[in-house]
């Protein structure tokens, strides 16, 4: 049976965002990218799969040779009941689910079931991802805010909000955090946890093909921030939104482009959500003070990189 949250609304099935993958033409300047930029460690290294940490989990970033795209999104759930409950909510809707025990030893977790979202995310729902016994170290000596939090958050570009609110909020359980909302464009922010928003959405009637804008790492110091930005500017990737201030999650940040198609956004002092007193509300401006795109950035019909 699905618990309730302190405000009295059911609970997410889902816990948090368990990993992301992504395809890339290089996996070397994705290795690159990700030590060096990011201070993600590496897990594994190889011509078919790069593996990246972010904490003590065997891995939160998969990285495997494509023409860019999103490969999956991982959310995690409690246990085996609630992968349970997730498959049967799915199946009550009609989305085919496949339990796949060869893939959850690929990804080192208990137990895995597919399925896909209405815009064609592939989605895998899992529990009990591995520890390895090597510890954590982070090549930058960045300190990533994950535990109970998850890797972050993602945004996806859907063609059809409607469809997309029905299939993560009615039968997937995620809680709405708030919106912004301006001439331009509409994005819906919610969560699974207490971090602010692990998933929001937009339209594709910003111009932009459906799929993974962008992922969010955050870490716990600001100057781990800066340190990533002067990186950036000095040629390690390319910049696509200077530093800012969102208005909703306050989270101070920059995004540059990963050597896939989506984004990264790297970021510090996400506010958290108490359910008991949360009121969702809907913004009208888009940010406290920066995330100005950035001259030959690719478009991103987002505010000013939200």
């Amino acid at each position: 049976m699905v618990s309730a949250t302190a405000a009295g609304r059911p609970a997410p099935l889902v816990s948090s965002l368990g990993y992301v993958g992504v395809t890339a033409v290089d996996l070397g300047a994705w290795e690159q990218f990700g030590t060096q930029v990011l201070g993600l460690e590496i897990a594994e290294s190889g011509p078919d799969r790069l593996l990246l940490r972010a904490d003590e989990r065997a891995f939160r970033v998969s990285v495997t040779p494509g023409d860019g795209s999103c490969d999956f999104i991982g959310w995690e759930v409690a246990d085996a009941a609630a992968l349970g409950e997730v498959a049967a909510a799915l199946g009550r809707i009609g989305v085919e689910t496949t339990r796949d025990p060869v893939l959850a030893k690929e990804r080192s977790v208990a137990d895995l079931v597919r399925a896909v979202d209405p815009a064609g995310t592939n989605l895998e729902f899992f529990y009990g991802q591995e520890t390895p016994g090597t510890p954590f170290k982070s090549p930058t000596s960045a300190t990533f805010v994950t535990g109970d939090l998850g890797l972050g958050h993602a945004v996806l570009v859907v063609p059809d909000m409607a469809e997309a609110e029905r299939f993560y909020l009615e039968t997937l359980g995620f809680l709405e955090s708030d919106r912004v909302r301006t001439p331009r464009f509409d994005v819906l922010f919610t969560h699974c946890n207490p971090r602010h928003h692990s998933l929001a959405m937009m339209p594709t009637n910003t111009g932009l093909e459906p799929g993974l804008h962008h992922f969010m790492i955050e870490v716990d110091d600001l100057d781990t921030v800066g340190h990533a930005l002067d990186k950036v500017l000095d040629g390690a990737a390319q910049l696509n939104s200077s530093i800012g201030k969102h208005i909703n999650d306050l989270m101070v940040s920059f995004y540059c482009q990963t050597p896939s198609k989506c984004e990264v956004e790297y970021g510090v002092g996400g506010i958290t959500i108490d359910d008991a007193t949360w009121v969702p509300s809907v913004h009208t401006i888009e940010n406290v003070w920066g995330h100005r795109r950035m001259p030959g950035a690719p478009p991103d019909g987002m505010p000013d990189g939200m």
